[in-house]
């Protein structure tokens, strides 16, 4: 291309330069911008969606788990063991993953993660238990020797086998549940403090109470009738399991 007229042969060195130098700094910037932007659509081209591609998706589209829990209506820790694979994701949890990323999952709904439950149900009916721990007061047995029925699970339960029944025995939960009450558990989900949960005992029984806290080699509670706080030593508590709500899995 022939150069103006007047404009030497160093001067349109120097602007090329310049031109190159703009382009070099600024097309980075851009393409970090395109990636923002069409983030979902850019990884799509490259490879179908793995569930642990999950987290890289939601800070593309600068979304956060908890909004992908709330939209599947999950507790935010079951959304964490479905992304590591140690949670088996659901059919209806499937589709609706592909709803929010819009795309599709690369694996079958239908493959199972690896589950170690503690105990469990019939394939359509969920465990009681209930009988009064012997010299225990308000302690119920906790042990599959001790389960008194089966019932059908709750309606919204979208969950394998890690759920139980408990018949609640005296009145130190009143007004919250009432003695014979049948409250559901979900095993081996920690509870928040301030919420409810069963503490299961070392020794084989169990009891509802409001989960407040552990330190110092002590498992803090606290009950209703009469309103006090209770402690347990650590030590004598084998594990403590959420009450079930709708929501939660």
């Amino acid at each position: 291309m022939a150069r103006p007229a007047g404009v030497s042969i160093f001067s349109v060195a120097i602007l090329w330069k310049i031109h190159m130098d703009v382009i070099s700094t600024s097309m980075p910037q851009v393409l970090r911008q395109v990636r923002q932007r069409r983030g979902v659509e850019f990884f799509s081209t490259i490879h179908s969606m793995e569930l642990s591609d999950i987290p890289d998706r939601l800070r593309l589209m600068r979304r956060s788990q908890a909004d992908l829990a709330r939209t599947l209506d999950l507790d935010p820790s079951s959304l964490t063991k479905t992304i590591k694979g140690v949670r088996r994701v659901q059919p209806a949890e499937a589709i609706e993953i592909e709803k929010f990323f819009g795309e599709k999952l690369s694996i079958s709904v239908t493959e199972t993660a690896p589950q170690t439950p503690r105990r469990k149900a019939t394939p359509t009916k969920i465990p009681v238990y209930g009988y009064a721990a012997a010299g225990q007061g308000e302690r119920i047995a906790y042990a599959d020797s001790h389960i008194i029925d089966y019932l059908d699970p709750p309606p919204f339960w979208r969950g394998g086998d890690d759920l139980a029944y408990v018949r609640l025995v005296g009145e130190s939960m009143e007004p919250r549940y009432f003695s014979g009450e049948i409250v559901a558990v979900r095993l081996n989900l920690p509870p928040a403090k301030g919420s409810d949960c069963l503490i299961e005992f070392t020794d084989g029984t169990a009891k509802i109470k409001t989960y407040q806290g552990q330190r110092d080699g002590r498992v803090f509670a606290s009950q209703y009738n009469p309103d006090q706080s209770l402690s347990y030593e650590a030590a004598t508590v084998a594990a403590l399991h959420s009450v079930w709500k709708p929501g939660m899995i």
